[in-house]
């Protein structure tokens, strides 16, 4: 399990650094702002952790019930409109360009976890 040393200085490096430096579109709102600004995408990721440290964070078949509600009342607290629709896109999205990084725990499935982490063989093709 990770200190409270370890993940802080993780939480300073990512508001240090562009949370997703790989993403080439940004898509934007109807009034011409981003839908997921860095401003947005910090508060995005601070929901995640939060989620994972609540009595909600749970596995159910792989998947994680409760998240994307969670995080679209994290954001609706900080006054940021999104749909669940919109936040499982964008866990999607963060889930592909974290695969391999320490951020990946925050968004992946219960068995790529397990995959990562060497406790699950990988499917064969």
């Amino acid at each position: 399990m990770a200190s409270n040393a370890s993940i802080e200085s993780l939480t300073d490096s990512l508001k240090r650094k562009s949370l997703t430096p790989q993403r080439k579109h940004h898509k934007l709102l109807k009034d011409g702002s981003e839908v997921w600004s860095q401003e947005v995408e910090k508060i995005f990721v601070d929901g995640l952790h939060k989620y994972w440290e609540s009595p909600w964070a749970t596995y159910s078949r792989g998947r994680s019930r409760w998240r994307n509600q969670f995080l679209v009342e994290h954001l609706k607290k900080h006054g940021i409109d999104r749909s669940k629709k919109q936040v499982a896109s964008h866990i999607q999205v963060l889930r592909n360009m974290w695969r391999g990084e320490p951020e990946f725990h925050l968004v992946a499935g219960g068995e790529e976890l397990f995959q990562e982490n060497g406790l699950l063989a990988s499917p064969q093709s």
